[in-house]
């Protein structure tokens, strides 16, 4: 397998590609990589193909880490079959060997198995000891029907959508950022977690335009629940939310949630990515409401790192993947 820079054409026109490949992912698309090139990463655009075609796409970020040195990653990608992915990771590999270039991390949506992380280890490429985006990941199905789906779901959570919608909880959607980001930080000051900025918010506006939705649920005029949701083609991502902690009793949060699945079906999002499930104790309750809505758990393989210049993979795996996992790119 080769992977070959993408021509100008194929640039242009790369979310369409995205789409062809019956698996995009926000992170591959060209609005994730204008929104990080604010932070230092610069995207390049490969096409993996072999003698009989086209066998998948990976966009890569790479980001300076010193003179002449820079690590790079491919966000949730590359997108290929999960058979081909040691080829494909080889091939990147390969491919941005012509420079100073670290390591490669790759984190794909491909699904845990033992044969296919025996063959990656026998390419050189490793499950890493850090992640930068969720291993596991709850994805509801929106080509049902609206009775379908609340059937699927947990008794209390059927009841309490309900609930909510016999206490008034009215929902709608915004494009008020700064309403968002003010519900937002209350819930980040509550639970001593860090937000980004106004101005985040407005870059990530800027990048997906008419694909992102805000949604908030209001209970007498007052603002007690928010989600951001990112669409592409059939598919949509949750990446923010959250509950002002307030009126319990009317259960808001449930009927905004249920109300941001309806919104994505009547959109033509047949896949819901509810973006990730806890890794540990400290978020075991906001996993267990989201199990509470039915789906499938997904659980991918995990992050990958595999050297690109041999003798300088000691510093990735000194600090610099910490680092990146950190920063959430």
């Amino acid at each position: 397998m080769r992977a070959r820079p993408a021509t100008d054409d194929e640039t242009r026109s790369w979310d369409n590609l995205l789409l062809e490949t019956g698996r995009p992912h926000l992170l591959q698309s060209t609005g994730w990589a204008s929104l990080k090139s604010a932070t230092g990463w610069q995207a390049e655009r490969y096409v993996l193909e072999d003698d009989r075609g086209p066998r998948g796409l990976a966009q890569v970020l790479r980001k300076r880490v010193g003179p002449s040195l820079s690590i790079t990653y491919a966000p949730r990608g590359p997108l290929c079959d999960d058979g081909a992915l040691p080829d494909a990771i080889e091939a990147l590999r390969r491919s941005l060997g012509r420079g100073l270039v670290i390591s490669l991390l790759c984190d794909p949506e491909a699904t845990a198995s033992d044969d296919l992380a025996a063959e990656l280890a026998r390419r050189g490429v490793k499950r890493s000891s850090v992640y930068v985006q969720p291993r596991r990941t709850l994805l509801i199905d929106l080509s049902q029907d609206q009775e379908t789906m609340l059937s699927a779901m947990r008794k209390k959570t059927r009841q309490y959508i309900r609930k909510a919608e016999r206490e008034g909880v009215a929902t709608e959607e915004t494009t008020d950022l700064a309403r968002f980001h003010r519900l937002l930080r209350g819930v980040a000051e509550r639970d001593a977690f860090g937000i980004h900025d106004l101005a985040y918010f407005a870059a990530l506006v800027e990048a997906f335009g008419e694909r992102l939705h805000i949604l908030m649920a209001r209970i007498d005029g007052e603002d007690v629940g928010a989600l951001l949701v990112i669409r592409m083609g059939e598919r949509a991502w949750e990446l923010f939310g959250g509950w002002s902690g307030t009126h319990t009793e009317q259960r808001p949060f449930y009927l905004l949630k249920w109300r941001s699945l309806m919104r994505m079906q009547q959109l033509g999002v047949r896949r819901y990515d509810m973006w990730g499930l806890a890794e540990g104790d400290e978020l075991a309750g906001v996993e267990n409401f989201k199990l509470g809505f039915g789906g499938e758990v997904a659980t991918w393989i995990g992050a990958l790192e595999t050297p690109v210049t041999a003798p300088l993979f000691p510093l990735w795996r000194f600090g610099a993947r910490r680092r990146l996992a950190a920063a959430g790119v």
